[in-house]
């Protein structure tokens, strides 16, 4: 194991470890509070906020598969972006996330596609997926906790979306500059790819209703666990979970943005709910997000595997990635 991956996983360990710690310190110092809360279960709820949450999550293959499609001449049927998408992102939880994108590159080998088309397109959905974030964040704080003057939060907002449509106008010029420190990570020489701007729209779409379904699905996560979140809360959870989940992905060097998440969640559901709430609910939605990856993952898989959807070349990278572990 060379120096740069030994300080990749030293680094996600030390991350993980500061999170658990951090969160025993949490439950330690609210221990009376935490003790006198009545815990339940309702199946029902948690039932739902599984369902949910598997909607929600379901929208990154169809996006990665619009983009996909657009770039190979065999097209991809939902079933085989499903398998190809869902088997890549179980690579996540490897410190690193290049490994998400390695397996994308293997499992998508014989499809005529290149490695940087590919990175390409996960920058791209990386910037839909921030402002749709900036948007629910921005929303809520502006208007909802009135955080500035009636008149500068207008302008803000207004700002965020003019610098919305300039990237979808002229997003060729500007994912250029942002995929220069990209090259030096990958070693490759990824160019600007044309892109149609409709597909920017519709992918900021179908963000903004998996961050609705993912809100939902975590009030009623909540519920379950016999949780009170007033249903007018239920905006201010979906700008908490937008901007765990950017700031989970930013942190590429944590396996699956975990901790980083966690922590976001907690200080900012601790602004509006009790403090066992804030405690709980984040390591609960954490194993909501690890089951319904985990089921999906595994349904690819067998997906995949069943219909010859695998190239023979993606055996390499499990025995990289067994390597590298060595």
């Amino acid at each position: 194991m060379n120096f740069k991956k030994a300080l990749r996983y030293i680094v996600a360990s030390a991350v993980v470890m500061a999170a658990v710690y951090f969160f025993y310190l949490q439950f330690k110092i609210n221990a009376d509070i935490i003790s006198a809360y009545h815990f339940s279960v309702n199946l029902y709820y948690i039932f739902l906020s599984i369902i949910l949450g598997s909607f929600a999550l379901l929208i990154g293959p169809i996006v990665w598969r619009i983009y996909v499609n657009s770039y190979i001449h065999e097209k991809l049927n939902f079933f085989e972006g499903f398998a190809l998408y869902c088997t890549s992102a179980m690579f996540k939880y490897i410190p690193g996330k290049i490994w998400t994108y390695a397996a994308q590159i293997a499992l998508m080998s014989s499809k005529g596609i290149s490695s940087a088309v590919l990175i390409y397109i996960n920058i791209v959905c990386f910037v839909c997926l921030t402002f749709v974030s900036a948007a629910y964040a921005l929303y809520y704080y502006l208007f909802c906790m009135k955080a500035a003057a009636w008149g500068i939060s207008i302008l803000i907002f207004i700002l965020l979306i003019a610098l919305d449509v300039v990237f979808i106008i002229w997003n060729t010029s500007i994912i250029n500059y942002l995929i220069i420190p990209v090259n030096r990570v990958f070693k490759i020489e990824i160019q600007p790819i044309k892109m149609g701007k409709i597909i920017l729209v519709y992918t900021q779409i179908l963000y903004f209703i998996a961050y609705m379904l993912l809100g939902t699905g975590l009030y009623f996560l909540a519920k379950g666990m016999s949780m009170e979140i007033p249903l007018a809360d239920i905006f201010a959870v979906m700008a908490t979970i937008s901007v765990a989940a950017i700031l989970g992905l930013m942190a590429f060097f944590t396996m699956g943005g975990l901790g980083v998440r966690e922590g976001a969640m907690f200080f900012m559901l601790k602004q509006f709910l009790s403090i066992e709430t804030a405690l709980l609910l984040p390591i609960a939605a954490r194993l909501l997000m690890l089951i319904v990856e985990f089921i999906m993952g595994i349904v690819g898989i067998m997906i995949g595997m069943k219909y010859g959807y695998f190239p023979k070349p993606a055996k390499s990278l499990q025995k990289e990635i067994i390597e590298s572990n060595n």
